[in-house]
C-alpha cells in the first residue's frame, strides 16, 4: 500500500495518510458521508449472507466465537424486520418510561459506595450494567451471571479489534458455558412474564427465527456496544466534571441538563476513536482514486469538531445530535443512542448530587487510547473532607 498514489501524492483536504497504520483518515464531514453511504466502502462484512439458521450450532451446543461475533454483523433476509422492531426498542418515549428506575439504581448505587476506592469499578460499571438489565427485562437475581457474559464478550470483542482470532482451549471453553447459559436465558426471558419493550419485540422477532440465537447474540451485542462505550463516555465526563468545579455547580444548581454537558463532553473526546470502512471496488468518491482493500477510518472527534470548536460543556452542545458522529450515522447510527443518553445523564447528575463531598484524582485517571475504543483503567477518588491523595 505505501506505493500507492494515498501514500505518495496529494490528498484533497480533509484527507491524511497514517502511514504507520497504512489507512486513509477522513477528517472532513462530507467526506465522512460519502464514506458511510457510498455503496464502495463497505463494513468489511458479507451482507449478503443467508440462511444464518443452516449455520447455526445444533440445539444443546455453542457457537464458535466467530460464529457469535458473525452473528452481530451479518444482514440476512430477516433484517428488515429485526431493524424495524428494534427501533421501537429505542425511541424517546419508551426510553423515557425507564428514568425512575434509572434514579432509583443511581441512588441505590451512590448509597452503598465505599469511602475510597475506584469509581469506574464502583459506580459507573455496576450502574450502566444494571440500567441495561433494567431495559432488557433481566430479573435482578441474573444480574451477576449476566454481568460475567458481558465481561467476556466485551474482552472478546476487543481481542477482535486487535485482530486475534485464534484463542485457546480454556479461552473457548469458558465461552461455550457462558453462550449455553445465555441462550438458555434468552429461553427463559422470551418464555416468562416481562413486557419491557425489548422482550416484546424479541418474542416478535422469534417468530420469523425460532433458533433464538440471534436474539441471544443480539442481547450479547447490546452488553458490548452499549455498556462499555457507556462507562467510557461516562468516565470521560467525570475526569471534566472534576478537573472543573463550574461543571459540578452546573448540575448542582439545574443551571443545565447533564445530558447536554455529557453531548458536548462525547462530542470533543468520542469513545471511539475512529469509524472504520473498507474498500470493495475501485472508487474515486473521495476525489482520489481508491484501491480495493484500503482502510478507510472517519476520525469521530475532528469531524465532530470539523465546523463548531470544543464549547463549555456548562452551556451544553451547539451541535445537534443528529449531525455528530459520536453515535454514528445512517444505517449505522446507534439505535441505542436515546437510552445511552439518557443513562449516562441519570447516573451524572445522581452521582454529584447524592455524593456531594465526592472527590477524584483528577491526576490519576487513566483512561487509556491505544485502541480505537478507549479503555477506563482507574478513576480513583475519595468520599470526604479531606485533600485527595
Amino acid at each position: 500500500m505505501s506505493a500507492t498514489p494515498l501514500a505518495a501524492g496529494t490528498l484533497p483536504a480533509g484527507l491524511l495518510w497514517d502511514a504507520d497504520r497504512g489507512r486513509l483518515k477522513v477528517r472532513d464531514p462530507r467526506l465522512a458521508e460519502i464514506v458511510l453511504r457510498d455503496q464502495h466502502i463497505i463494513t468489511g462484512v458479507d451482507h449478503g449472507k443467508s440462511g444464518r439458521v443452516g449455520e447455526l450450532p445444533p440445539p444443546g451446543v455453542a457457537p464458535t466465537i466467530t460464529q457469535f461475533f458473525e452473528m452481530w454483523y451479518t444482514v440476512g433476509e430477516h433484517y428488515a424486520v429485526f431493524n424495524s422492531e428494534l427501533r421501537k426498542v429505542f425511541i424517546p418515549r419508551a426510553v423515557q418510561a425507564f428514568g425512575a428506575a434509572f434514579r432509583a439504581e443511581a441512588d441505590r448505587l451512590v448509597a452503598g459506595m465505599p469511602a475510597r476506592g475506584d469509581l469506574a469499578r464502583d459506580y459507573l460499571s455496576p450502574y450502566l450494567t444494571h440500567s441495561t438489565f433494567l431495559m432488557l427485562g433481566v430479573p435482578g437475581q441474573e444480574w451477576g451471571r449476566l454481568a460475567k457474559v458481558s465481561r467476556l464478550v466485551i474482552h472478546l470483542f476487543k481481542q477482535q479489534l486487535l485482530g486475534v482470532t485464534e484463542y485457546g482451549e480454556r479461552e473457548q471453553t469458558a465461552f461455550a458455558t457462558t453462550m449455553l447459559y445465555l441462550k438458555r436465558l434468552t429461553d427463559e426471558l422470551l418464555a416468562g412474564p416481562g413486557t419491557q419493550p425489548f422482550l416484546t419485540a424479541a418474542r416478535q422477532l422469534a417468530t420469523v427465527d425460532s433458533s433464538n440465537w440471534p436474539i441471544a447474540a443480539l442481547i450479547g451485542q447490546l452488553l458490548m456496544a452499549g455498556i462499555e462505550p457507556m462507562i467510557v463516555g461516562s468516565s470521560i465526563a467525570c475526569r471534566e466534571i472534576w478537573s472543573s468545579p463550574h461543571l459540578r455547580e452546573s448540575i448542582q444548581r439545574e443551571l443545565v441538563d447533564t445530558g447536554e454537558i455529557a453531548e458536548e463532553m462525547l462530542r470533543q473526546n468520542p469513545p471511539f476513536g475512529n469509524i472504520f470502512r473498507f474498500v470493495s471496488q475501485p472508487c474515486d468518491c473521495l476525489g482520489v482514486q481508491l484501491p480495493p482493500g484500503t482502510i478507510v477510518a472517519v476520525d469521530t472527534a475532528a469531524v465532530n469538531l470539523s465546523h463548531h470548536p470544543a464549547a463549555d460543556p456548562a452551556r451544553g452542545c451547539p451541535v445537534r445530535p443528529s449531525e455528530l458522529l459520536t453515535f454514528g450515522k445512517g444505517t449505522h447510527y446507534c439505535l441505542g443512542a436515546h437510552s445511552a443518553r439518557l443513562q449516562i445523564a441519570t447516573g451524572l447528575r445522581q452521582l454529584v448530587h447524592g455524593a456531594p463531598g465526592l472527590e477524584v484524582d483528577v491526576a490519576a485517571v487513566r483512561i487509556d487510547t491505544s485502541n480505537n475504543l478507549k479503555e477506563v483503567r482507574t478513576i480513583p477518588y475519595r468520599i470526604g473532607s479531606d485533600d485527595v491523595g
